[in-house]
C-alpha cells in the first residue's frame, strides 16, 4: 500500500516567497513516524517538488492551512478523478469542516496522533470513514520520534515540538480552539533525543511559546546546552523579564525568538483581548531579550479598529529605535468563528472571497479609519522601508560592537539575521 502526504505550495507575498524560511511542517513527518511499516508512506512538499500525479497511490493526505485551501482542494480534486481516496487534516477541515467536506473522502479534524492507526486500518479493509477525530487532547509522551530523513535534504532547518496548547485567546488566533487552552509537555527526555537526532542543521522549536512554562523551559534549556546546536522559536515578549530564563535560552544556542508584538496600542490589543501586552513595556522588553544576546523577530498586525494610516510609520520608527532585527508585517484578516469575524459579518465589513488572500498579506474587509486600499499601500510600504538597506543597516548596528565566533559550524547571529534580511529584500520586490 503507498500513501502520498502533500503540503500544498505556499501563496502570498514576504515570508511565503522565501525559500531560506522553508522547511517541512511537522504534520507529515508525524503521520509518516505513526504509520506501520509496511505502508509504503512518501512525504512531498510542492515548494520543492511537483506532485507526482501519474503515480499510482492508495491514499492522498493534505495538510492544509486556510490560505492554501484552494490550492489543496484542486489536488485533491485530480487525485478523486482518478479514484484515489484523499485525506485532509490541518486547521482548514478542522475549523472550516463544512467548507472542507465535499472536497475529501476523509477529514481529520484535530490531532491525528490517536485516530492515524485507524485511519490506515480502515484503509486497508476500504472502508474509510467520512470523519476521524480523537475523543482527547493527546500526551505529548505518544508524540513519536521522527527520523532526520523524514525532511527534505533542500531544508534549511528541522522543526522540533516541545509543547502544544496556549492559555491566551487572542480573538484573532485558532491556536487555541485547535491546540486546546492550556499547555501540554512534551517529556523532556524525548525532546532531547529530537534534538540529538536534528543537531546537524539549526532548529526552529515552532511552540507557539517555548516560554510559557517556566519551570519547564528553564529545564529543557539546561538540558540542550551541551548538545551545542543553534536554535530558534517563539515567545511572548513579557518574558524577557526573566532575566535567568533569557540567559539559559542564549546559552542553550538561542539566536532569535518570533513574538507577537501586533500593535503599539493598548486599546487594539485589549479589544482582540490580547489583555496580557503592556506597550509600554515593550521597549524595556526588547531591550532585555537583546542584553541576553537573542534577536527579535516581531510580528506586527494593521487593520484594528483604532489604525488610522499613521501606524504604519510609527510602527515603522519603533522597529528601527529599537533595533527589531527582523519583522512580519501583517493584515489583520478575521478568522471564521471569531468574535471579530462575527462583528465584521454583522456590519458587512467583509469584501474578499477568494481564501489564498487570507494569509495576511492583503486587505479582506474595510477598517474603520482607513480605506482597504490605503491598507494594501501601506503593507507594501512598510515591508519596502524596513527592509530597504537604511534600515537593515541601523537595526543590525549592535553586531558590530560585539565579536560573535562560531558554534559547531552554525553561522552566527550576525551572519544569520543579515541573511535573513537580504532574503527579505529580495522578496519583498514582488509587493
Amino acid at each position: 500500500m503507498k500513501i502520498l502526504l502533500i503540503n500544498p505550495k505556499r501563496v502570498g507575498r514576504g515570508q511565503s516567497s522565501i525559500r531560506y524560511m522553508n522547511s517541512m511542517p511537522l504534520a507529515l513527518p508525524t503521520l509518516k513516524a505513526l504509520t506501520p511499516d509496511d505502508v509504503e508512506v512518501r512525504i512531498l512538499d510542492e515548494n520543492v517538488e511537483p506532485i507526482p500525479y501519474d503515480e499510482h497511490w492508495d491514499m492522498v493526505g493534505i495538510t492544509v492551512m486556510l490560505h492554501v485551501s484552494p490550492l489543496a482542494i484542486e489536488i485533491g480534486k485530480k487525485f478523486r478523478q482518478m479514484g484515489v481516496k484523499v485525506v485532509m487534516g490541518g486547521f482548514f477541515p478542522t475549523l472550516w469542516y463544512d467548507d472542507a467536506r465535499p472536497y475529501a473522502d476523509t477529514i481529520v479534524a484535530g490531532e491525528a496522533e490517536y485516530v492515524w492507526n485507524e485511519l490506515i486500518s480502515d484503509l486497508r479493509k476500504g472502508n474509510l470513514k467520512p470523519l476521524y477525530k480523537a475523543d482527547r487532547l493527546i500526551d505529548l509522551k505518544d508524540v513519536p520520534f521522527i527520523r532526520k530523513d523524514f525532511f527534505s535534504k533542500e531544508d534549511e532547518f528541522y522543526h522540533v515540538e516541545t509543547t502544544r496548547g496556549c492559555p491566551y485567546n487572542c480573538d484573532f488566533c485558532s491556536v487555541t480552539a485547535f491546540y486546546g487552552a492550556k499547555f501540554r509537555h512534551r517529556p523532556i527526555d524525548h525532546v532531547i533525543r529530537q534534538l540529538e537526532e536534528f543537531k546537524e542543521k539549526m532548529v526552529f522549536i515552532v511552540d507557539d511559546n517555548i516560554m510559557g512554562n517556566p519551570k519547564y523551559a528553564r529545564q529543557l534549556f539546561k538540558e540542550m546546552i551541551p548538545l551545542k546546536i543553534i536554535w530558534s522559536g517563539q515567545y511572548s515578549l513579557n518574558h524577557a523579564e526573566d532575566t535567568e530564563l533569557m540567559e539559559l535560552a542564549a546559552e542553550s544556542g538561542c539566536q532569535f525568538l518570533f513574538t507577537g508584538i501586533e500593535s503599539l496600542s493598548l486599546e487594539n490589543l485589549q479589544a482582540v483581548d490580547k489583555r496580557w501586552a503592556k506597550p509600554e513595556k515593550y521597549k524595556e522588553w526588547i531591550r532585555m531579550t537583546h542584553s541576553a544576546n537573542i534577536s527579535i523577530y516581531g510580528s506586527f498586525m494593521f487593520g484594528f479598529e483604532g489604525d488610522d494610516p499613521d501606524i504604519f510609520k510609527r510602527t515603522l520608527d519603533f522597529c528601527n529605535e529599537n533595533e527589531i532585527e527582523l519583522a512580519l508585517f501583517s493584515a489583520l484578516f478575521p478568522i471564521k468563528g471569531s468574535n471579530f469575524y462575527k462583528q465584521l459579518m454583522a456590519e458587512n465589513r467583509i469584501f474578499e472571497t477568494d481564501a489564498t488572500r487570507f494569509n495576511g498579506q492583503y486587505s479582506t474587509f474595510h477598517p474603520k479609519l482607513m480605506t482597504s486600499s490605503e491598507l494594501d499601500e501601506k503593507l507594501r510600504w512598510i515591508w519596502q522601508e524596513f527592509y530597504s538597506k537604511p534600515s537593515i543597516k541601523q537595526r543590525l548596528r549592535r553586531f558590530k560592537t560585539t565579536a560573535q565566533e562560531r558554534r559547531n559550524g552554525y553561522p552566527t547571529q550576525e551572519e544569520l539575521m543579515l541573511a535573513l534580511n537580504s532574503a527579505f529584500k529580495v522578496a519583498v520586490g514582488d509587493f
